[in-house]
């Protein structure tokens, strides 16, 4: 008698139906355009597919960039993402990486043409956008590789937690029809008049991003 075959089964959960949102809004195509240099050796996973790998794994259970190994053991990455990928070449420098790229590139501006690519892609009309900031605890101190801080300063400020007695960083956020457009994060003892009036200044490129037009943006309320 023969010995059978063994076939190992994967179940993709929630990931299919992630990646298949993210693929609809053009994810891998834009973090390729903005993040990927014509220098030097082309990525081994393309810039789009390692973001599609950190937002299902955000999406479903949120492991740690050290941990994503882990979470990503048992998953048919080839099946999933539709690029082959070995379960050896994920590790949290690779995505460090991408982080590192991402923020040169700018996540402000990448964040609001997905926005506005979902909104076309499912002809949703904006009528108005609402900004407003939350806060968030942090610990710890975060320096860069010169030993100085980075971009923002995790500072004490005006908690929206309660939690007046930890340094927190703050986030600017803006909604069109409930669904997150914009952005930003800030600083965390930015007061959110300080905030607001600088904000004013760039809400016109948010608005681009929308297709809204500057003959049509008297009509679309922006309210903070």
């Amino acid at each position: 008698m023969s010995q059978g075959t063994m076939i190992d089964a994967h179940s993709p959960g929630k990931a299919g139906l992630i990646v298949g949102l993210a693929e609809e809004m053009g994810v891998v195509e834009l973090f390729n355009e903005k993040l990927s240099s014509n220098k030097g050796r082309p990525e081994e996973i393309p810039y789009g597919v390692l973001a599609l790998m950190m937002m299902v794994n955000m999406c479903d259970d949120h492991h740690p960039l050290c941990r994503l190994e882990e979470y990503f053991a048992m998953k048919d990455l080839e099946g999933i993402f539709h690029y082959p990928i070995r379960h050896e070449q994920i590790n949290d420098d690779r995505f460090g990486h991408l982080m590192d790229r991402l923020h040169d590139a700018g996540p402000r501006e990448i964040f609001s043409r997905l926005a506005a690519n979902a909104f076309l892609r499912y002809d949703i009309r904006v009528k108005n956008i609402n900004y407003d900031t939350t806060s968030k605890v942090m610990w710890g101190t975060y320096e860069t590789e010169d030993g100085k801080l980075g971009v923002i300063d995790i500072d004490f400020g005006h908690s929206k937690q309660r939690r007046s007695d930890k340094k927190q960083i703050k986030l600017g956020i803006g909604t069109a029809e409930g669904i997150v457009v914009d952005g930003q994060v800030l600083s965390g003892n930015k007061d959110d008049k300080t905030w607001n009036n600088d904000n004013l200044e760039l809400v016109e490129d948010v608005l681009s991003s929308l297709r809204i037009d500057k003959e049509q943006i008297g009509a679309c309320h922006v309210t903070y």
